[in-house]
């Protein structure tokens, strides 16, 4: 059983917005999504931090794979991962991934906070990206403020964070303008920047 099972965070169906869907991602959306991340490859090298990725010769089958494990660890309750669609579900605009706060990714990382509050009081950390096309409408700021007011009204949790990097300034901006502020910075060895969470 994974960590946000057994915190008692079980996934929320999903959402319509104003002419997009939010809904768990599924293995068989692995064309639409997979055209979606090879559209975003310059973002998505500084977004993930592990470049390259998606390297120029990702194949359909290796998005697959990856979708396969994502719907595994939702159905497990180890992390959680959206997807969001046009309004008739033919586009992928982006993806939606939800962490608990002691996910794999944080025990080794260096943890700053902005207010004194510890990071173990975060019950909820989602990470997020949309098609780098979408942005000169403002999708993704529209996306996260609708994304932000879904998590408040369908989750059981009580302090969720958004997770981007200081690489990412059209993100970071997109944040911001939803009236989210940092609560913490932190790095990992790994990492290529510094990773800055909104709350």
């Amino acid at each position: 059983m994974g960590r946000f099972r057994t915190q008692g965070i079980d996934a929320a169906a999903g959402f319509t917005g104003d002419g997009f869907i939010v809904r768990p991602l599924r293995p068989s959306d692995n064309e639409l999504d997979y055209d979606a991340v090879m559209s975003t490859r310059e973002f998505l090298y500084h977004w993930e931090q592990e470049p390259p990725y998606p390297a120029e010769d990702f194949s359909l089958e290796e998005n697959l794979a990856d979708l396969e494990a994502m719907a595994d660890a939702h159905r497990d309750g180890v992390r959680y991962t959206y997807t969001v669609m046009n309004a008739d579900e033919t586009e992928t605009l982006g993806c939606l991934y939800f962490f608990p706060n002691d996910d794999r990714m944080y025990p080794s990382a260096e943890v700053t906070s902005h207010d004194g509050t510890d990071f173990s009081s975060v019950d909820l950390v989602m990470g997020f990206w949309v098609r780098t096309s979408t942005w000169a409408d403002g999708f993704e700021a529209t996306l996260l403020d609708a994304v932000m007011q879904w998590i408040r009204s369908a989750w059981s949790v009580e302090a969720p964070v958004v997770v981007t990097n200081t690489e990412l300034a059209t993100q970071i901006a997109s944040i911001e303008t939803v009236g989210l502020t940092p609560k913490f910075d932190y790095d990992r060895e790994k990492d290529l920047y510094t990773n800055l969470v909104y709350g």
